[in-house]
């Protein structure tokens, strides 16, 4: 179980000991400096002399533990976050008959239709979050239907973001599309990074199964790797991790990574390599994290306080910095530093979404479309082959 720590006033509640090298990890610390992020270890003495508490279950980096100190001072209130590696420890905790007692927790792209089928969310009172509206809201991520359905609000997002082509362009030409990767000046030069979900939407894209993803049949899921040995192809080495990737571009290992994090020509560049990003006439592997409130919630008017707090303008610029992500209030767009607004290039955002589309996931279990334990299997496959 991982360890908790509780974030009062003024403690970020991050818990050293529990970084993993993951795509939200990676950023978070990698930003973490930047953003001028404090580290403490104060814990408040009780929660006895506070107005209110929060459990709170989210991705590191993500529970606003830093940015709304000054809030939880001002209200009085606690807020004890832990947090979780992977979607699956949320699940876990909030599954089965003995469920654990949370105020607010996350989900990510594809778990809302899992979670509404399980009973786990509750739904939420927008007129109790007046900074999620039309007017503050960058229109793709307003009710949406991975939020959004029965005439109710489930999820409210919070951040989002992309992994998509970097390459070393004093090596590479700039790629416009995924076969441009097939490149025999490539050959060797190219890795992928080990975040199989920010790929399978891709691996399907360029087999030409973008409109069916994540509902494949067995026919067309097969066809889809097999379509992805010619990129196999090009590899010599498999980047573990995110850090992996950055580590082989400044070495000059790799040219150009299938896909991987927005922040990773910042990281680069740190060392003294030059790297862009390339967002292909295919699109890039979209995530965005919600905030929800589960069926095991105690306090849901402090829990929807928080909320929104969490999208006030400020905030969100603050926590995108912190992450290099993207921000949903349009208001925080101007708060955002030069290098970020232009990453995630908000000018365009209209024909930017016209091409990169927020994926949901395979099915747990169906008779007719590969599931996502298959999806996972055939991934360790794709990883064992290097």
């Amino acid at each position: 179980m991982k360890k908790e720590r509780e974030a009062g006033y003024g403690s970020t509640g991050i818990n050293l000991d529990s970084i993993s090298l993951n795509r939200r990890t990676f950023m978070l610390g990698a930003a973490a400096s930047a953003a001028g992020l404090y580290i403490s270890s104060f814990v408040p003495s009780a929660f006895a002399a506070s107005s209110g508490h929060l459990e709170i279950l989210g991705w590191e980096g993500e529970t606003g533990d830093a940015e709304l100190a000054d809030w939880r001072k001002q209200r009085g209130i606690t807020v004890r976050s832990s947090y979780a590696s992977n979607q699956d420890d949320i699940t876990a905790r909030l599954a089965g008959s003995d469920p654990v007692q949370l105020d607010l927790t996350m989900y990510a792209l594809g778990y809302e239709t899992i979670y509404q089928e399980m009973g786990l969310l509750k739904a939420i009172d927008t007129s109790k979050v007046p900074n999620y509206s039309a007017e503050n809201t960058i229109p793709l991520f307003y009710k949406g239907s991975r939020w959004y359905w029965d005439g109710k609000q489930w999820g409210i997002p919070l951040l989002w973001g992309m992994n998509t082509i970097v390459y070393n362009p004093k090596k590479v030409k700039k790629p416009t599309e995924y076969k441009d990767l097939l490149d025999p000046k490539l050959k060797g030069r190219l890795t992928f990074v080990d975040d199989g979900t920010s790929n399978w939407s891709l691996i399907a894209i360029i087999a030409g199964y973008g409109d069916k993803f994540p509902n494949l049949t067995r026919a067309e899921f097969d066809d889809a790797f097999e379509k992805l040995k010619p990129y196999r192809d090009q590899c010599r080495v498999f980047a573990a991790s995110s850090g992996d990737a950055v580590s082989l571009l400044v070495s000059g290992e790799v040219d150009a990574v299938f896909s991987a994090s927005a922040n990773t020509p910042s990281e680069t560049k740190k060392r003294g390599v030059v790297t862009e990003l390339s967002v292909p006439k295919e699109g890039a592997a979209l995530w965005c994290d919600a905030l929800f409130i589960p069926k095991t919630a105690k306090d849901i008017p402090l829990a929807l306080e928080f909320i929104n707090k969490t999208l006030e303008a400020d905030t969100q610029a603050k926590m995108a910095t912190t992450m290099f992500s993207g921000v949903v209030n349009s208001k925080a767009v101007p708060l955002l530093p030069e290098e970020l607004r232009n990453t995630f290039d908000y000018a365009n955002l209209d024909s930017f979404f016209e091409k990169s589309k927020l994926y949901g996931q395979p099915p747990l279990s169906s008779d007719k479309y590969v599931t996502y334990a298959e999806w996972i299997d055939q991934w360790a496959n794709f990883k064992g082959s290097f």
